[in-house]
Order: structure tokens, then C-alpha cells, then sequence
């Protein structure tokens, strides 16, 4: 392993708070005011890169969403993990997590909404999201959505993708109060990690 910094991602199904924890961590990053704790964070939405790249193959109308280039997604994204020989420090925010290479990734965090009620109506509204994204799910794709919540689809794929101890990580994002918890206890595994794994000027082990 040749990275200064951990990769984090940062999953879950639409709707638990992806977007706002992963700005939340990269500001507590930026405010943290000790040298030793310093840690470059870095903030990738895919959702971002996919629109703004159109890496979309087609449209599902009973969906609807746009159906992801998958290839073209990880050639791009490879490429940006890649540049300052692959130091790492991002936060990767995206709710497919089981698609990216194991070697990519330090730790995924899978934000979980237990709470059945809070969950449909964050997926109902219409009021725009984190990121722009604007809702109001209805139909089979909200249906999907509840489903994959409850059974905790995502979860699952990750930890089938990351079977190591420790590797994956389920947090609670259902109140405000704890998407901040959640930041600072991913900011926590970053410092550790970076103690843990300490390199010198040039990238090599110390």
C-alpha cells in the first residue's frame, strides 16, 4: 500500500445523507488547526462526475434514472485516484459502493435510515436535495428504494465486496445531530489510519 491518506466511501441507499456527511467531514478537515492531524481531504461525488461527464448508456423509463456507463465511470474515476501518485484522502460518495476495486478502498461507511417513516418521506419530497438532486420518488423506484433500505441491500453487497474485519462500517443517518457524529467518527478512523500507516516525505514507509 503506497497511499499517504485513506480512501473512504461513503454509501447507502438515496435519501440517508451521503452528500451532506461527506461535506461535513471534508469541513471538519479543513478546520482541523493541528499539524499532526492534518489530513488533505478530498470530496468525489459520482453522481457529480457521472453528470457532468454523461457517462449514461440509456434511460430507464419505469425507473426513472439514468442507467450508468459503469466502465467509463471507473476509467475516469481511476484516473483522478491516480493523480498525485495516488496519495489518497478521498471521500467517495456514490450509492453503488460493490462496483470499485477492493485495492481503491480503506474503508466503506454504509449510512443506514432504520426509521421507515423518515426515510419515505425524504425520498417523497420534493425539495432538492444535497448535490441538486431533486426527488419525489413514486412508483417502483421508490418502492425499490424502501425495499433495498430495509433489507439492507447495500450493506450486504458491500460487505460481500470488502469481506475483511473491519473493512465496513454501518452508521445510523436519521437526525441531524447525527450526520455530525458520523462525520467526526470517520474523521477519527482517518487520523488512526494515518498513524497507523505512516509514511515518510516520499511516500514509503517509515
Amino acid at each position: 500500500m503506497s497511499r499517504k491518506y485513506p480512501n473512504v466511501i461513503i454509501t447507502g441507499t438515496p435519501g440517508v445523507g451521503k452528500t451532506t456527511t461527506a461535506q461535513e467531514l471534508i469541513e471538519i478537515s479543513k478546520s482541523s488547526d493541528s499539524p499532526s492531524s492534518s489530513i488533505p481531504l478530498k470530496h468525489l461525488s459520482v453522481n457529480k462526475i457521472a453528470k457532468e461527464e454523461n457517462f449514461y448508456e440509456s434511460y430507464d423509463e419505469e425507473l426513472q434514472t439514468h442507467v450508468v456507463d459503469e466502465d467509463k465511470l471507473l476509467d475516469h474515476i481511476e484516473n483522478l485516484i491516480a493523480n498525485g501518485a495516488g496519495e489518497g484522502g478521498w471521500i467517495i460518495d456514490w450509492h453503488v459502493c460493490d462496483i470499485f476495486p477492493e485495492r481503491w478502498i480503506d474503508l466503506v461507511v454504509v449510512l443506514r435510515c432504520e426509521d421507515t417513516k423518515t426515510f419515505y418521506e425524504r425520498l417523497t419530497s420534493d425539495r432538492k436535495a444535497e448535490g441538486g438532486e431533486k426527488r419525489g420518488y413514486t412508483g417502483r423506484k421508490l418502492q425499490e428504494n424502501i425495499d433495498a433500505e430495509i433489507f439492507g441491500v447495500i450493506a450486504e453487497e458491500a460487505k460481500e465486496a470488502w469481506p475483511n474485519e473491519g473493512a465496513v462500517v454501518e452508521l445510523i443517518s436519521e437526525e441531524a445531530e447525527q450526520i455530525e457524529e458520523n462525520a467526526e467518527r470517520i474523521w477519527e478512523w482517518c487520523k488512526r489510519w494515518v498513524k497507523d500507516n505512516p509514511r515518510d516525505v516520499d511516500g514509503e514507509e517509515g
